[in-house]
């Protein structure tokens, strides 16, 4: 849980949000029977000031099966 935040936008195009804001946010990690595993990152707005109700987002990360697409390089000076 995350309190203590600045005022600011919850979308750029949306709804404010105010120092009143508290964010909490759930990670939930699992595997499905056909053997892919996910990350699903949950989130939690409250704003007493601004939304009549919890604004609620989820963002989804599925696991590549090797590291064929990660080919990281140094970063250039």
């Amino acid at each position: 849980m995350t309190t203590q935040l600045s005022a600011a936008w919850l979308r750029k195009n949306g709804v404010p949000y105010s120092e009143s804001t508290t964010l909490t946010e759930y990670y939930d990690r699992f595997g499905l029977p056909n053997g892919s595993e996910w990350l699903v990152v949950t989130t939690v707005v409250n704003d007493p000031k601004y939304l009549a109700q919890e604004f609620v987002t989820s963002t989804h990360f599925r696991r590549e099966a090797n590291a064929a697409k990660w080919d990281p390089t140094p970063c250039k000076p």
